[in-house]
This record gives structure tokens, sequence and C-alpha cells, in this order.
């Protein structure tokens, strides 16, 4: 796979890219995931704060001007203020100031900030103000033939003018529509929109544009709006009564709605400066710090990863070097902790344990050199004992004597099996023949004295045995069981099987081991062997018996369990159990069945092993 071959394969390189695709980079997407849904929710939340305060605004201005526009119908409806304004008697200014003031008091309902000033004039060339002051006739001749008042036609009687500050002109009239009085309202509302936001949450600058996007108020110059954002929020508010951006650097949140009173649209801008800091700032340093920690974690994964192969790198450099040290390598465990040391120590001990093996190797192989040597000296002597016995056999024929070429033929058959080193494991029906062939010799050898039964299943004459494991059996009950007894000897071999184990037993009716009937004792264990040169009566040494002390050790039943352990391992055993009259030897093994493809001819004394 792609992955495979991009993939490092030093541990080192293994250990800091897993640490950086695994851990880093995936922490780095969710660290900057994390911030941006922070910057988004607070940008949520200012925007949320930020439009409420302007549809607030709006609400206040539309009040403000639905005040003026009351005040308005109230003067041209008040009886009083009509009086006043067609009286045209001379007044000083304190009467033209108290006449004022009881206007406004009967219109106390009608509150108006202080940005809003009222100017009245009759026909008759009288100011009315709330100072009281008259001002010249020159002055009241431009406020009456103002064009806004010529413009002032129909039923309507009145309109608004927008610019520095947003004014009211209204035409005072009776009930036949003749004019009694003129009235300007002027409304400053860029220094209302300063004030009445000064008490907010949020400061915000406030401009008002018409909607070819041409700025007609702002409350801040430093915070004039853009004019594309201004064409951006106007479109937006076509489909929404509010409509809300940010602008272009992201660092501030510019809201808008329409004022259906005036087709105006009112804007809002809030630096998110002022509450946050600079974000781009911000932003900026966090990046930093984050590349900066980002940047350490991959220093410190990389030392940390260099601290763990550095050890392994010098421990293969110390392997590498072993061979040609002749495995005379050791690590200085003090230079390491932890579990480095702990590995340091074991690699110490491994090698000390692999230079002792290697030395038993080369002393078991000098061994097994001087053995072979051996074998291939004494293989001449059974070969030259083969030809011998055949000699004989046949001078024996040639005399008439059946007896000693049936022995030497029997022997032939041991013999030809010994020779056959190559198998260990033969069939139980040629190791029943085998041990035949040695009674046979045996009897002859105790002139029939020693009577063999066999108990066995004869499905299991093709199961697998050790070669010559019965015979030893035999020959230690002929020479130590049987060596005081005068007749009626009696061995009894039994094979059957227990489970997926095979039981071989001998049986014999013989002195027992040492007089203790009833114990059991395995062989092998102790290497001692049950005797040698014992007989039966007429041909034994007096006092021989199993186990008989001043005995020499053999190597007939330690052989036995010596070869059951190297075939079977703890599957196999050999366990002698004294009865009341004699001895039990039991050999277990493993069951295993090996039918032939076909069977094979009687062996004789001139086999293979034997030719020559």
């Amino acid at each position: 796979m792609f992955i495979g071959k991009i993939w490092p394969h030093k541990l080192k390189y293994r250990l800091f890219a897993s640490v950086l695709f695994f851990i880093l980079i995936p922490f780095s997407l969710l660290q900057m995931m994390a911030y941006r849904q922070i910057e988004d929710s607070m940008e949520l939340e200012f925007k949320e704060k930020a439009g409420k305060q302007l549809t607030v605004m709006k609400s206040q201005m539309t009040k403000v001007l639905d005040s003026m526009f009351r005040y308005y119908l109230f003067l041209e409806h008040d009886p009083d203020t009509r009086r006043m304004l067609l009286d045209s008697s001379p007044r000083t200014p304190v009467e033209r100031q108290e006449l004022f003031g009881r206007t406004a008091d009967r219109a106390s309902s009608i509150r108006f900030p202080s940005q809003v000033t009222v100017t009245m004039a009759d026909r008759t060339g009288q100011f009315y103000q709330p100072d009281g002051s008259m001002g010249s006739q020159e002055a009241y001749r431009q406020f009456v033939e103002d064009p806004r008042f010529a413009g002032v036609t129909g039923d309507q009687g009145y309109t608004w003018m927008a610019g520095d500050s947003l004014q009211f002109y209204g035409l005072l009239q009776d009930g036949e529509r003749q004019i009694t009085g003129y009235v300007r309202m002027d409304f400053d509302y860029k220094s209302w929109l300063d004030e009445a936001s000064r008490d907010l949450l949020l400061q915000q600058s406030y401009q008002i544009v018409d909607e070819s996007g041409t700025t007609i108020g702002l409350s801040d110059i430093r915070y004039a709006i853009d004019s594309g954002l201004v064409r951006e929020i106007i479109s937006g508010i076509g489909s929404d009564d509010l409509h809300q951006i940010m602008d272009r650097r992201g660092t501030a949140i510019v809201s808008g709605t329409y004022s259906n009173d005036f087709n105006w649209y009112i804007l809002s801008y809030l630096p998110m400066n002022n509450y946050l800091g600079n974000l781009n700032a911000i932003r900026a340093q966090y990046l930093v710090t984050f590349v900066v920690l980002c940047l350490s974690f991959i220093l410190i994964s990389f030392l940390i990863a260099a601290a763990i192969s550095r050890p392994l790198q010098m421990l293969r450099r110390k392997m590498a070097l072993s061979v040609e040290s002749e495995l005379r390598i050791q690590v200085h465990e003090d230079a390491f902790t932890g579990e480095m040391k702990e590995l340091a120590v074991t690699f110490n001990t491994m090698m000390e344990d692999i230079r002792l093996l290697l030395t038993r190797l080369k002393q078991e192989e000098r061994l097994k050199e001087a053995l072979h040597y051996r074998m291939l000296a004494a293989h001449m002597n059974p070969h030259f004992l083969m030809n011998t016995l055949n000699t004989i056999k046949w001078n024996a024929l040639d005399k008439n004597d059946t007896d000693t070429a049936d022995i030497c033929i029997a022997l032939g058959k041991l013999l030809e099996t010994t020779l056959n080193s190559e198998v260990e494991l033969i069939h139980l029906k040629q190791e029943l023949e085998l041990m035949h062939a040695y009674m046979y010799i045996q009897n002859y050898r105790y002139e029939g004295l020693v009577a063999v039964d066999y108990e066995v299943d004869p499905r299991l004459e093709y199961a697998l045995v050790p070669k010559l494991s019965l015979q030893p059996l035999m020959e230690n009950a002929l020479k130590h069981g049987f060596a005081h007894m005068p007749e009626d000897a009696r061995v009894t071999v039994r094979v059957y099987t227990q489970g997926q184990q095979l039981i071989m037993e001998m049986e014999d009716n013989g002195s027992g081991l040492g007089g203790a009937g009833g114990a059991v004792r395995t062989v092998g264990q102790d290497g001692e062997s049950l005797g040698e040169d014992a007989s039966l009566p007429g041909r034994a040494a007096a006092g021989e018996d199993y186990g008989a002390p001043g005995k020499r050790k053999g190597i007939g039943l330690a052989n036995i369990e010596e070869r059951l352990r190297l075939l079977f391992r703890a599957e196999g055993s050999l366990t002698l159990e004294a009865l009341n009259r004699g001895v039990l030897a039991r050999i277990t093994l493993p069951l295993l069945i090996s039918n032939p493809y076909a069977e094979g001819g009687e062996g004789d004394v001139e086999g293979t092993a034997g030719g020559g």
C-alpha cells in the first residue's frame, strides 16, 4: 500500500510520525475548530446584541419623530395658540416667553429630547421661541419666505427635510385652511444618537443613509462605513427588516434597518476591538503560541523517540559486534535507567547464556564426533558376529543339530534389530516376535523352567512401541526375580489401551523388590539397575535380588526410561510395582497405530543387517 511505502521504518521516526499524525495533527485541527467555534459564537452573540440595540434606537427615534408630529397637530388645533398667533399687539420678549411656555404646558404630555428645538412665527412678523428672543425683521422675513414653507401645499401642510439635522416644516392653518402661523422643529439627531447610545451596553456608531446609499447623518466620523458595505447592507435589508454582516477585516459588525417614515436606512457599526481587543492581533498571537507549542511538542516527541531508540541502536551495534568478538560483549548497565537498564541487564544475561550454550554445544558436538567414531569402529563387530553366527548355523544344519540352528536364527533376529539403529519405533507385533526369539534362547539356558503368558489385544499388533522395550524387563525378571525360585517361574505380558495411552505390563511371580510388597518405584530417576548375572536355581549366584545391595549399576531399565523420555517427554514412563509375590513393570506411552500397506515376511539370520 501507499502508506506502507512512505511510512518510516526506523523506530525513532515511526514514533515521531505516530505522534505527529495521530496526536499532534488531530489536536491542531481540534484546536482550530474550537477557536473558530469560539469566534463564531462570540460573533453571533455580538450580532444579536447589536441588532437588538439598533432596533431599540430606531424605536426611540421613531418616538421622537412621532412626538414632533403630535406637537405640530397640537399647535394647529389648540385655540389659545391660535389666538396668540392672531393677536397682532406688540409684546415684550418676556411676554413672548410666557405665552410660549403656557403653550408648552398645555402640551405637557408631549415630551421632546433636548436636541429638538421649536420655532414659531405669526403673520405679523413676531417670533416665538423657548428663550423669548424676537429676532430681526430680516430674520423673520427669511424664516417665513423659506422655500421649504412654500413647498408645503395641499392638505398635508407639513414636510420633513433631512440634512445636518432633521427639520420639520409645518403651516398652522385654521378650519378654513387659512394660514395662522409657521412652525419649524429642528432635531439634532447626531447629538441625540450620541447621547442616547451612551447609556447602552454596546457603544456603536450610527449612520443614516438614504435609498441611494448617500450618508445623511453620522454620529462618529471615525467609524464611517465604507460605501461598498453600505450598498451590501442595503441590498440585504430588502428581504429582511434587519441585516447584519462583518466588515472585510472581520473586526466589526455592521447592522442595518429600514425606516418607512423617511425612506432612510439606519446603520450601526460595532468595532469588536473595543470589547475583545484587536481580534487580528489575538488571532495572530494564538497562532504564534499554537505553532510554538506544536514545535515544542514535536521537539520533545523527537527527543523522547531518540531517547528510546538510542539504547536500542547501541544494543543493535553490540549484537553486530558480538559475532566478531565471539559473543564477549557487555553493555554498561550504569549508563541506563528504568526499563532501559532492565533491557541492558537482560542483554548481558542473554549474551552470557548464549556463550554457555555455545560452549555446551561445542562440547556435545565433540562428544558426538567421538561417539560416532566409536560407533563406526564398533559397527564392524556385529557384522563379524552375524557372519560368524551364519557359519555356526550352517555348520549345525550340516550336522543335523536343529536346536543350535534355531538358537542362531533367534539370536540373529535380535542382532538384526540392534543393527538397525535408524528405527526407534517398531510395530508391537515385531516387538513380540523379538520377545519370542529372546525367550526361545533363554529357555534353552534355563531348561524351559520359565512360562510366558501373553494377554495382548489383537487390534494393537500395529501399535508403535520402542524397539527392545520388553526384552530388558524380561531380562531383569530372569536374572533377579527368579534367583531363589526352584520352580514355577511364570511371566505374564499384557498389552492394552487406556484412553489414548498404550499400556505394556510384565508381571512375574519372583522374589519382588527386596521383599517390600506393595511398593511402587519409578525406574531411571536414580539410574540404578536391578543387578546382573543372576540365574535360576542351579545357575544363580546366591543372595542376588531386585535392587540387592552391592550390585553394580547397569543400563537396562535406565535405558528404557531415558528412551521413553526422549521419544515421548512427559507422556512416557516406566514404573515398578512390588506385589505380594513378584513385581509388576508397567510402560506407559501414547497410543500410535501405523497399519502397513502390505504384510512383510519373516526375517532370517542372513538379513540385510547381517549380510556380508
